[in-house]
């Protein structure tokens, strides 16, 4: 009695119509888009004041050139706080090669690059920057990058830090 009835039910499943699907003519549908609201808003409104777009601002003219021979990346301007005299041919030079992240770049040019890690605070010059770190850079012969979280970030030198030498 069971298998009757799921056969039953089966077959009756099998057999049922299509579904009747009602076909839009072009002036229902011309109707339609005319009561939608989304169409009036496809222009926009005459009284409203035009966006202006800064046509001299560009990422490159913000940042710090930082090249291998090979390779560049772009680093936040600012953010390079001491340059070795040996190494400023590296330094703000025509970017040409392959762009890489500043995590690739840095990976691949560890010989020359080196970080500091500098609070927000610091970066915002809200808090000095030790005397004694500036004096270790000085002494340093790679390029020190000032970073925040891993990521290159620039830094303002407060005015009472002379030894600070900044790019």
């Amino acid at each position: 009695m069971k298998a009757t009835l799921i056969l039953c039910a089966l077959m009756s499943a099998a057999f049922a119509g299509s579904p009747v699907l009602v076909q839009i003519t072009p002036e229902a549908l011309a109707k339609l888009q005319k009561s939608s609201p989304m169409t009036s808003l496809q222009q926009p409104a005459k009284d409203e004041a035009r966006v202006a777009r800064p046509g001299e601002q560009s990422i490159i003219k913000q940042s710090s050139i930082l090249h291998d021979g090979t390779n560049w990346t772009l680093v936040p301007r600012g953010a390079v706080v001491f340059t070795p005299s040996a190494l400023k041919a590296n330094v703000d030079v025509k970017p040409v090669g392959t762009l890489l992240s500043w995590a690739d770049f840095l990976v691949k040019n560890r010989s020359w690059i080196t970080t500091t890690d500098i609070s927000f605070d610091q970066a915002a010059g809200n808090e000095p920057v030790p005397a004694e770190r500036a004096t270790f850079w000085a002494k340093q012969d790679k390029l020190v990058v000032a970073v925040h979280q891993s990521g290159p970030i620039s830094i303002r030198i407060a005015p009472e830090t002379p030894s600070l030498t900044q790019r």
